[in-house]
């Protein structure tokens, strides 16, 4: 029987000792837990005790936290950083390929598609912003609270073919006239300043996706 908030922690605890993320993990649930208590105890005008069933029934056991983690350590951490990233790549292999056959052939089915898409760039930027909120959200659901070491390192996996794709457009090694009427200096600018929101973004979706998991 789980009688307090310090019994509740004392008991996550003592199951994730041998998890090697198991202080972040308990702590980000302590924290969890307090906020929930307040908001139940608000609503609810219920006594602490009452509080703590209700927020148990909604964040899980200990047993059945340390139950998830456990089988979240058996499932495939490194399939969803390289699914996250080949999809990624996927983008730029495909908008790569695009700008090549649109400059080497002349197809009018390519040149509609090509004229549809550099006149639609900040629909793309959304878009894109969505698979950053996607990759947030489905490490947060899947990993609960302590993939976020997880999230951060899948992030700088996928974000790779970004940052070589700008360097070399900035560094004009590849001229941005190959990507006319796209890549204008002042949208490379607006891709910069969205590049350097990514992170923050998809911390923000992975946090929701936490919510989501217990």
């Amino acid at each position: 029987m789980i009688s307090s908030k310090e019994s509740y922690m004392k008991q996550l605890r003592d199951l994730l000792q041998d998890h090697e993320q198991s202080e972040e993990i308990c702590m980000e649930y302590e924290l969890h837990l307090v906020d929930m208590l307040e908001d139940i105890a608000f609503e609810k005008q219920c006594s602490e005790e009452e509080a703590l069933i209700l927020a148990i029934q909604r964040l899980g056991t200990p047993l059945e936290i340390a139950a998830m983690y456990q089988e979240e350590l058996n499932m495939t951490a490194k399939k969803t950083q390289w699914n996250f990233f080949f999809a990624n790549l996927f983008f730029f292999v495909g908008g790569i390929s695009l700008t090549v056959i649109y400059h080497r052939l002349s197809n009018p089915t390519i040149s509609k598609l090509w004229s549809l898409l550099t006149s639609i760039p900040f629909f793309l930027i959304v878009l894109y912003l969505f698979f950053w909120l996607l990759l947030g959200y489905e490490v947060g659901k899947e990993f609960g609270l302590g993939g976020k070491k997880l999230l951060l390192k899948t992030f700088c996996i996928s974000l790779v073919p970004n940052l070589l794709l700008m360097s070399s457009i900035v560094f004009k090694i590849i001229p941005l006239t190959l990507f006319d009427p796209l890549l204008t200096p002042e949208f490379v600018l607006i891709c910069i300043s969205f590049t350097i929101m990514l992170y923050p973004i998809c911390y923000l979706a992975f946090r929701y996706g936490t919510t989501r998991s217990v």
